[in-house]
């Protein structure tokens, strides 16, 4: 019987230490992700017509800068290019949509920026391989900070892992 306890025991800290190191990691990567946004962010100074240029260049499966920042009521220019293949850059609640060709530069219009204050995502719009649906960077308008609904579903998924590792403690414990 003290072997079968001593096992049920050694089984649960297992999987108790299990539960705590995904927790400590999901954590970590929540952190090292939020940091790698805010260190790849750009806000542009208006050139002397009055527009302010924002140089992005595209690869599979991101831009680079991440995160631009603007003004309500700015007007911007894009300056897009691709360092791989083709590649769309589009804002939609912009309208506009630019393709990108390998090795080119694209201009876009001077877009007057006339939304809200917040944080708008940009996208590949050209299918670009496994990776395309993850191919995103945001624009930021005003001075948006992060909104809590931003943070719901990494919250949710680390509540997810807990109860797993409960779970997998619980079970432990009922096998004889």
């Amino acid at each position: 019987m003290d072997e079968v306890a001593d096992r049920k025991s050694r089984l649960g800290r297992s999987a108790l230490l299990s539960a705590a190191a995904v927790l400590l990691l999901a954590g970590l990567a929540l952190r090292a992700i939020e940091s790698a946004g805010s260190r790849l962010s750009f806000s542009p100074a208006a050139g002397s017509d009055g527009v302010k240029e924002v140089s992005i260049r595209a690869r599979s499966w991101g831009f680079t800068p991440g995160v631009i920042h603007v003004d309500p009521g700015d007007t911007v220019r894009f300056l897009v290019s691709s360092d791989d293949i083709k590649h769309g850059f589009a804002i939609n609640e912009l309208g506009f949509n630019l393709q990108l060709a390998p090795g080119r530069e694209v201009r876009s219009p001077d877009i007057r920026v006339d939304l809200p204050p917040g944080k708008y995502t940009i996208h590949c719009s050209t299918f670009c391989g496994l990776g395309h649906s993850t191919m995103k960077a945001s624009l930021v308008v005003g001075d948006a900070s992060p909104a809590t609904a931003s943070r719901i579903p990494w919250l949710a998924s680390l509540f997810t892992l807990a109860a797993a590792g409960a779970f997998t403690v619980l079970a432990a414990r009922r096998r004889p």
